[in-house]
């Protein structure tokens, strides 16, 4: 069970809804060397506004999204507002993990201003809140450029009562000015890695540590996060531990009784293996992989295998073909409502090539392997698969997901291999022998439910700041 922080529960956060100067957390010297730090930041990233512009344009030839809203970028998210919680959600996963706190706002009669640095962030926005966005309970956009001049614009244009920022996300300008404009401002789903607080804490004298305390408060997801936080300088009084907002994400219902359908009338005639997240550095070792399943392993367990990243559904697919490895599209075989095409016969391997539909093919797999683990990037959503009682298997780099990975291991709900060969020894192991992987899978029953309850939580704590205020 979660434990609150010593010192740092819900009735000492900001005493109960009193917006907390954070000017009172700097000396004098921390203050002149903050502004400094700023002025030099607003100036160099004024001068390369050019490159972003450019690098901008140029993603929009691969991902058209890009190309819209552009005055978005610029402090302007639709018509004027009052009184909105603001919610930066960065990307595709952030948008996600807040999506249980934004639905638990919107039935407490909040509205909201939804805002991504990436067009895969309001992609995921559009598809998870259609009706919301259509009836104007949410303005969905783009955040602002990181300008002093954008960001106080955006600030007084709309005027949200307090702001939430997803995970991990520190944007001076977004913070300095909501200081000055007296707007608290909160991160939630906290997730500050050891990576990021070595690299705060050894460039340019740690300097970018001071900006940290610009927060209201710190609502993270582990104890390990926490201790960080404190180590960059916020009060103890100001951080608490409610837990992983991504064990309460809703599950799609339709996509898993579509999965349920499509085992049911077409049958794999076997196991199967799901390959979730993967990115490009990774891609050959998981080629082996399935190789050395389709040697060692009779029949072979059927392989669904979903890319990370949208431009690498078509490479992923191509080169399993050219390795004599049968690799077949989701586009080809299912239909937009996952009806299978005339003629359907499962391939080795089904490449899910599509956004928003993890669910369904979470589903279909008996035990799944999560990406960015057999290369150094820490690891992607392991809570995913285990919400529906599918065994995790991953490489070593989990440095991004230590919790809840560790604790998934402790309880037998994943397993983390060193290297390639150890995760492909046991991968044979398992497939071959049928009530391995059914005693694997049965430790997972129970973990999912028992770390449910952050955005209860996140709400809970969050509520002084929106009982009784007009923004």
């Amino acid at each position: 069970m979660l434990e609150r922080r010593s010192g740092a529960g819900a009735a000492h956060l900001g005493d109960g809804g009193m917006y907390i100067d954070p000017a009172n957390r700097y000396t004098k010297s921390e203050r002149w060397r903050l502004r400094g730090t700023y002025l030099l930041y607003q100036v160099l990233i004024h001068l390369f506004l050019p490159v972003f512009l450019i690098v901008l344009l140029l993603r929009t030839r691969k991902e058209p999204l890009y190309g819209t809203r552009w005055w978005n970028r610029f402090g302007f998210l639709g018509p004027r507002t009052r009184g909105r919680v603001f919610v930066f959600a960065a990307s595709l996963g952030e948008t996600r993990a807040a999506t249980p706190v934004i639905h638990a706002l919107l039935a407490r009669g909040e509205d909201i201003l939804l805002t991504h640095s990436s067009a895969a962030g309001l992609a995921e926005a559009r598809r998870a809140f259609p009706e919301e966005i259509a009836t104007g309970r949410i303005v969905s956009g783009y955040v602002p450029f990181d300008l002093f001049w954008a960001l106080a614009l955006f600030y007084s244009w709309h005027r949200p009562r307090l702001g939430l920022v997803v995970e991990a996300e520190l944007w001076p300008a977004m913070l300095m000015q909501a200081w000055w404009a007296k707007i608290p401002m909160f991160q939630i789903n906290g997730n500050y890695t050891e990576r990021g607080f070595h690299r705060d804490s050894s460039r340019f004298g740690g300097v970018r540590l001071l900006f940290w305390r610009l927060y209201q408060g710190i609502l993270t997801k582990s104890r390990e996060r926490a201790d960080r936080y404190l180590a960059a300088g916020m009060p103890a009084e100001s951080v608490q531990l409610v837990g992983e907002l991504k064990f309460d994400q809703r599950q799609k219902e339709d996509q898993i009784a579509a999965a349920a359908s499509l085992l049911a009338a077409h049958p794999t005639g076997g196991p199967v293996f799901g390959i979730a997240s993967s990115i490009e550095g990774e891609e050959e070792a998981l080629f082996r992989v399935v190789e050395a399943l389709r040697a060692k392993v009779s029949p072979p367990p059927r392989i669904v295998w979903v890319p990370r990243s949208p431009q690498r559904f078509a490479a992923v697919c191509d080169a399993l073909n050219a390795r004599g490895i049968q690799a077949a599209p989701r586009s080809t075989l299912l239909g937009a409502a996952f009806e299978p095409e005339a003629g359907f016969d499962w391939p080795e391997v089904l490449v899910g090539d599509s956004i928003g539909e993890m669910d369904f093919y979470y589903s279909l797999c008996d035990l799944v392997f999560v990406g960015a683990t057999l290369h150094p990037m820490g690891g992607h959503n392991i809570i995913e698969p285990l919400a529906l009682n599918k065994p995790v298997v991953t490489g070593p780099s989990i440095h991004g997901i230590l919790y809840p990975a560790l604790e998934a291991i402790e309880a037998g709900a994943m397993r983390k291999y060193e290297n390639e060969k150890d995760l492909t020894e046991d991968l044979v192991s398992l497939f071959r022998n049928v009530e391995n992987l059914q005693a694997f899978t049965a430790k997972t029953g129970g973990f999912h439910a028992q770390h449910r309850g952050a955005a209860a939580r996140t709400v809970a704590v969050l509520a002084p700041w929106l009982e009784g205020k007009d923004g």
